[in-house]
Protein backbone atom coordinates (compact mmCIF):
# COMPACT_ATOMS: atom_id res chain seq x y z
CA UNK A 1 0.00 0.00 0.00
CA UNK A 2 1.38 3.35 -0.78
CA UNK A 3 2.63 5.59 1.89
CA UNK A 4 0.68 8.64 4.07
CA UNK A 5 -1.90 8.42 6.31
CA UNK A 6 -5.98 8.17 5.06
CA UNK A 7 -8.72 8.02 7.15
CA UNK A 8 -10.61 5.13 7.86
CA UNK A 9 -13.71 5.78 10.47
CA UNK A 10 -15.01 9.48 10.91
CA UNK A 11 -17.63 10.99 13.40
CA UNK A 12 -19.41 13.76 13.76
CA UNK A 13 -20.75 15.39 16.49
CA UNK A 14 -23.72 17.70 16.19
CA UNK A 15 -25.00 19.08 19.34
CA UNK A 16 -28.66 21.78 18.30
CA UNK A 17 -27.75 24.23 21.11
CA UNK A 18 -25.07 26.04 18.95
CA UNK A 19 -25.77 28.30 15.90
CA UNK A 20 -22.87 26.47 14.12
CA UNK A 21 -25.07 22.73 14.55
CA UNK A 22 -21.12 21.10 16.10
CA UNK A 23 -19.74 21.97 19.88
CA UNK A 24 -16.55 23.35 19.25
CA UNK A 25 -13.09 22.79 21.36
CA UNK A 26 -14.93 19.13 22.33
CA UNK A 27 -11.91 16.79 23.69
CA UNK A 28 -11.72 13.40 23.36
CA UNK A 29 -9.63 11.40 25.54
CA UNK A 30 -8.94 7.43 24.27
CA UNK A 31 -9.96 4.83 27.32
CA UNK A 32 -6.99 2.96 28.29
CA UNK A 33 -7.53 -0.43 25.65
CA UNK A 34 -8.38 1.81 22.84
CA UNK A 35 -4.93 3.94 23.95
CA UNK A 36 -2.92 0.79 23.43
CA UNK A 37 -4.50 -0.63 20.63
CA UNK A 38 -4.38 2.75 19.04
CA UNK A 39 -0.43 2.94 19.43
CA UNK A 40 0.29 -0.94 18.64
CA UNK A 41 -1.19 -0.52 14.90
CA UNK A 42 -0.07 3.34 14.71
CA UNK A 43 -3.84 4.76 14.32
CA UNK A 44 -4.32 8.24 14.94
CA UNK A 45 -7.00 10.96 15.81
CA UNK A 46 -7.76 14.22 14.16
CA UNK A 47 -10.33 16.24 13.30
CA UNK A 48 -13.02 18.29 15.75
CA UNK A 49 -16.66 17.45 16.17
CA UNK A 50 -17.48 18.64 12.79
CA UNK A 51 -15.59 15.50 11.93
CA UNK A 52 -13.47 13.45 13.91
CA UNK A 53 -11.38 10.92 11.76
CA UNK A 54 -9.20 7.74 12.93
CA UNK A 55 -6.16 8.02 10.63
CA UNK A 56 -4.16 4.53 9.53
CA UNK A 57 -0.90 4.92 8.04
CA UNK A 58 -0.85 3.43 4.03
CA UNK A 59 2.13 1.52 4.28
CA UNK A 60 0.59 -0.89 6.85
CA UNK A 61 -3.01 -1.14 5.89
CA UNK A 62 -2.44 -5.07 5.19
CA UNK A 63 -1.08 -5.71 8.66
CA UNK A 64 -3.85 -3.89 9.89
CA UNK A 65 -6.44 -5.80 8.20
CA UNK A 66 -4.21 -8.97 9.18
CA UNK A 67 -5.17 -8.25 12.58
CA UNK A 68 -8.73 -7.21 12.06
CA UNK A 69 -9.24 -9.93 14.58
CA UNK A 70 -8.58 -7.81 17.41
CA UNK A 71 -10.35 -4.91 16.00
CA UNK A 72 -12.81 -4.26 19.63
CA UNK A 73 -16.56 -5.26 18.24
CA UNK A 74 -17.76 -2.07 19.81
CA UNK A 75 -15.46 0.64 18.26
CA UNK A 76 -12.34 2.13 19.43
CA UNK A 77 -13.45 4.07 22.55
CA UNK A 78 -13.06 7.62 23.90
CA UNK A 79 -14.66 9.71 26.86
CA UNK A 80 -15.55 13.50 24.98
CA UNK A 81 -15.04 16.82 27.44
CA UNK A 82 -15.94 20.22 27.08
CA UNK A 83 -13.92 22.96 28.70
CA UNK A 84 -17.11 24.87 28.74
CA UNK A 85 -18.37 25.48 32.49
CA UNK A 86 -21.87 25.57 31.15
CA UNK A 87 -21.88 22.53 28.74
CA UNK A 88 -23.84 20.44 31.66
CA UNK A 89 -26.47 23.10 31.50
CA UNK A 90 -27.42 23.17 27.86
CA UNK A 91 -26.72 19.73 27.37
CA UNK A 92 -29.27 17.12 28.83
CA UNK A 93 -26.68 15.19 30.32
CA UNK A 94 -28.65 13.06 32.68
CA UNK A 95 -29.79 11.46 28.92
CA UNK A 96 -26.21 10.29 28.16
CA UNK A 97 -25.52 6.95 28.85
CA UNK A 98 -23.82 5.52 32.34
CA UNK A 99 -22.52 8.63 34.59
CA UNK A 100 -23.80 11.50 31.98
CA UNK A 101 -20.20 11.20 30.50
CA UNK A 102 -20.21 11.31 26.67
CA UNK A 103 -18.62 8.35 24.88
CA UNK A 104 -18.02 8.06 21.40
CA UNK A 105 -17.35 5.28 19.56
CA UNK A 106 -15.44 4.61 16.36
CA UNK A 107 -16.26 1.65 14.03
CA UNK A 108 -12.98 0.58 12.26
CA UNK A 109 -15.39 -1.95 9.90
CA UNK A 110 -18.74 -2.66 8.79
CA UNK A 111 -19.68 -6.46 9.37
CA UNK A 112 -20.28 -6.90 5.80
CA UNK A 113 -17.02 -6.06 4.80
CA UNK A 114 -15.01 -9.59 4.23
CA UNK A 115 -12.09 -8.53 2.00
CA UNK A 116 -9.08 -5.80 2.64
CA UNK A 117 -10.55 -4.46 -0.85
CA UNK A 118 -14.42 -3.94 0.30
CA UNK A 119 -12.84 -2.48 3.70
CA UNK A 120 -10.62 -0.17 1.44
CA UNK A 121 -13.56 0.79 -0.53
CA UNK A 122 -16.04 2.08 2.10
CA UNK A 123 -13.48 3.83 4.50
CA UNK A 124 -14.24 5.70 6.18
CA UNK A 125 -16.63 4.51 7.99
CA UNK A 126 -18.90 8.05 9.13
CA UNK A 127 -20.91 8.24 11.83
CA UNK A 128 -23.06 11.18 13.22
CA UNK A 129 -23.83 11.32 17.01
CA UNK A 130 -26.10 14.21 17.90
CA UNK A 131 -26.30 15.36 21.53
CA UNK A 132 -29.35 16.24 23.35
CA UNK A 133 -30.18 19.75 24.45
CA UNK A 134 -31.79 20.52 27.39
CA UNK A 135 -34.80 21.69 27.39
CA UNK A 136 -36.36 23.93 30.47
CA UNK A 137 -39.72 25.92 31.38
CA UNK A 138 -38.92 29.27 30.57
CA UNK A 139 -39.78 31.71 33.53
CA UNK A 140 -40.63 35.38 33.10
CA UNK A 141 -39.80 36.92 36.70
CA UNK A 142 -41.06 40.82 36.30
CA UNK A 143 -39.52 42.93 38.96
CA UNK A 144 -41.27 46.40 40.03
CA UNK A 145 -44.17 47.73 39.27
CA UNK A 146 -45.76 46.83 35.99
CA UNK A 147 -49.29 46.92 36.94
CA UNK A 148 -52.15 43.92 36.31
CA UNK A 149 -52.99 41.91 33.29
CA UNK A 150 -49.73 41.06 32.63
CA UNK A 151 -48.83 38.31 29.52
CA UNK A 152 -46.30 37.12 27.57
CA UNK A 153 -46.98 36.37 24.10
CA UNK A 154 -44.77 34.66 21.16
CA UNK A 155 -44.65 36.92 17.90
CA UNK A 156 -44.51 33.63 15.91
CA UNK A 157 -48.04 32.40 17.79
CA UNK A 158 -45.42 28.88 17.55
CA UNK A 159 -45.12 29.23 21.97
CA UNK A 160 -47.91 29.74 24.05
CA UNK A 161 -47.36 31.11 28.34
CA UNK A 162 -49.54 30.61 31.11
CA UNK A 163 -50.90 32.93 33.53
CA UNK A 164 -48.97 34.93 35.64
CA UNK A 165 -48.65 34.04 39.24
CA UNK A 166 -47.21 36.12 42.18
CA UNK A 167 -44.23 35.03 43.42
CA UNK A 168 -42.00 35.98 46.92
CA UNK A 169 -38.44 36.18 46.08
CA UNK A 170 -35.82 35.22 49.36
CA UNK A 171 -35.72 38.69 49.92
CA UNK A 172 -39.02 39.06 50.60
CA UNK A 173 -39.65 41.19 47.33
CA UNK A 174 -42.82 40.47 45.75
CA UNK A 175 -43.16 39.64 41.75
CA UNK A 176 -45.15 38.35 38.88
CA UNK A 177 -43.81 35.12 37.35
CA UNK A 178 -44.99 34.01 33.73
CA UNK A 179 -44.47 30.30 32.74
CA UNK A 180 -43.81 29.08 29.39
CA UNK A 181 -46.54 26.01 29.03
CA UNK A 182 -43.99 23.66 28.20
CA UNK A 183 -40.33 23.11 27.96
CA UNK A 184 -38.31 25.09 25.10
CA UNK A 185 -34.85 24.04 23.83
CA UNK A 186 -32.19 26.28 25.29
CA UNK A 187 -29.98 27.53 22.14
CA UNK A 188 -26.69 30.01 21.86
CA UNK A 189 -29.07 32.06 20.17
CA UNK A 190 -32.44 31.71 20.38
CA UNK A 191 -34.98 32.41 17.52
CA UNK A 192 -37.71 33.64 19.55
CA UNK A 193 -39.56 36.89 20.09
CA UNK A 194 -41.56 37.00 22.76
CA UNK A 195 -43.34 40.29 24.27
CA UNK A 196 -44.50 41.44 27.36
CA UNK A 197 -47.82 42.82 26.84
CA UNK A 198 -50.53 44.26 29.27
CA UNK A 199 -54.51 44.51 28.90
CA UNK A 200 -56.94 42.09 27.59
CA UNK A 201 -58.55 41.09 24.33
CA UNK A 202 -59.39 44.11 22.07
CA UNK A 203 -57.12 46.43 24.65
CA UNK A 204 -53.88 44.66 24.58
CA UNK A 205 -50.50 47.59 25.06
CA UNK A 206 -47.23 46.08 24.12
CA UNK A 207 -44.76 47.16 27.09
CA UNK A 208 -41.63 45.31 26.30
CA UNK A 209 -41.44 44.37 22.55
CA UNK A 210 -38.74 42.00 22.99
CA UNK A 211 -37.95 39.91 26.12
CA UNK A 212 -34.66 38.71 26.98
CA UNK A 213 -34.39 34.77 26.20
CA UNK A 214 -33.21 32.01 28.39
CA UNK A 215 -29.27 31.15 28.97
CA UNK A 216 -27.88 28.45 30.46
CA UNK A 217 -26.16 29.95 33.52
CA UNK A 218 -30.01 30.78 34.55
CA UNK A 219 -30.87 26.87 34.74
CA UNK A 220 -32.73 26.20 38.29
CA UNK A 221 -34.46 23.39 39.77
CA UNK A 222 -38.24 23.76 41.03
CA UNK A 223 -41.75 22.29 41.38
CA UNK A 224 -44.26 23.53 38.57
CA UNK A 225 -47.28 21.69 38.73
CA UNK A 226 -46.54 19.30 41.06
CA UNK A 227 -43.25 17.87 39.50
CA UNK A 228 -39.61 18.92 39.63
CA UNK A 229 -38.48 20.59 36.56
CA UNK A 230 -35.38 22.41 34.65
CA UNK A 231 -36.80 26.29 34.99
CA UNK A 232 -34.63 28.75 33.42
CA UNK A 233 -35.43 31.94 34.87
CA UNK A 234 -35.48 35.67 33.20
CA UNK A 235 -35.61 38.76 35.29
CA UNK A 236 -37.13 41.53 33.57
CA UNK A 237 -36.73 45.27 36.00
CA UNK A 238 -38.72 48.04 35.96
Amino acid sequence: MSGGYRAVSGLAVLHPYFAAGWPPALRLQADAGTAALMTRLDLRLRGDARRFVIMADGTGLDGLWRLRDEWPAQGLSFAAHSPDPLWAYYTDVRRLAGTGTLRLAFALADAAHDSQAAWLAAAPVNHVVTLPVRETIWKYVMVGEWGADLGVADVDGAVTFNAPESEQLPDGTMVTVIRSAVPLALAERPRQRFVLQRGTAGDMRVLVPRLPLASPAALRREMVGGLLCDVSEIFVNR
